[in-house]
């Protein structure tokens, strides 16, 4: 295990999730020094902590908090002792891909304050949907975003502790895109990404989960993007971004087709949240 850049990995959680001890596995199987915090209802703290001694599981902030809440209750409870941050839901996962990306970036002599990787879709059997697209180049973002476009995804995203100081906390007005919120001020704030072409992560589609809302998620986008990306990119800036976007992941747009048919990544989670 690597005995520097100490990492904080949060996990809220309500304790109930079958995927739970699955989570847990990959955030410890990571070759890194890791400080990992369960974030749970406070009847619950006693009988996790039991079950998971290795890891600290301090309180969440209550119902009202939703996940977010419960994000930044265990940032505020969390030894001061780290120098990174990421959370992974209680029914996803991190990849090898996630420690070699980290060790990678630690190497530099002033590593970025945000990395991103590539992230799965898998569904409730550990079965890989696709890769879910993403921009191979940062600087597509403020393009992509005011086209619809989500450029990435959080799970695998890693944050250097002075940008998590800036940034304050998850905005808890959002329900389902706090972390689009939370990556995208870093962003319009001037903290440059760096993307590692990984599969760092894995995020899980089952049944009856939050982001199946569609409706509510891009309502929210569009919210975040007017707040923070005020300016709207030139038409030529626009429509080069997405052709980049679109022939970069072109394979990952074949994979899902042949696995799903013509279906975009929301209408893939609204499929899965309609089965019975």
């Amino acid at each position: 295990m690597i005995k520097t850049n100490r990492i904080l990995v949060v996990t809220p959680t309500l304790g109930v999730s079958g995927f739970l001890d699955q989570t847990m596995a990959s955030v410890a199987a990571q070759p890194l020094d890791i400080l990992h915090v369960l974030s749970v209802p406070a009847p619950r703290v006693e009988e996790l902590q039991s079950r998971y001694p290795d890891t600290l599981v301090v309180p969440d902030a209550g119902k009202a908090g939703g996940i977010y809440g419960a994000i930044n209750a265990a940032l505020m409870a969390a030894p001061d002792d780290w120098e990174w941050f990421t959370y992974i839901n209680d029914d996803d996962c991190l990849l090898p891909g996630f420690g070699e990306a980290a060790l990678r970036h630690f190497q530099a002599e002033d590593p970025y304050p945000v990395f991103y990787g590539d992230v799965e879709l898998i569904d409730e059997k550990d079965r890989c949907i696709t890769r879910i697209t993403t921009a191979g180049d940062p600087g597509w973002i403020p393009s992509l975003l005011h086209q619809g476009i989500s450029p990435l995804m959080q799970q695998g995203m890693l944050f250097r502790k002075d940008c998590v100081r800036r940034l304050g906390g998850f905005d808890t007005r959002y329900r389902l895109c706090a972390d689009l919120d939370f990556w995208l001020r870093a962003y319009v704030g001037g903290d440059p990404f760096r993307y590692y072409p990984r599969r760092v992560a894995q995020f899980r589609i089952r049944d009856g989960q939050l982001s199946g809302n569609t409706t509510v998620t891009i309502g929210e986008q569009d919210d975040i993007v007017a707040r923070h990306l005020p300016a709207r990119p030139s038409s030529v800036r626009r429509r080069t971004a997405r052709l980049l976007y679109r022939l970069y992941n072109l394979p990952r747009y074949l994979t899902r087709i042949r696995r799903t048919g013509f279906r975009t990544s929301y209408q893939v989670l609204q499929q899965n949240n309609a089965q019975p």
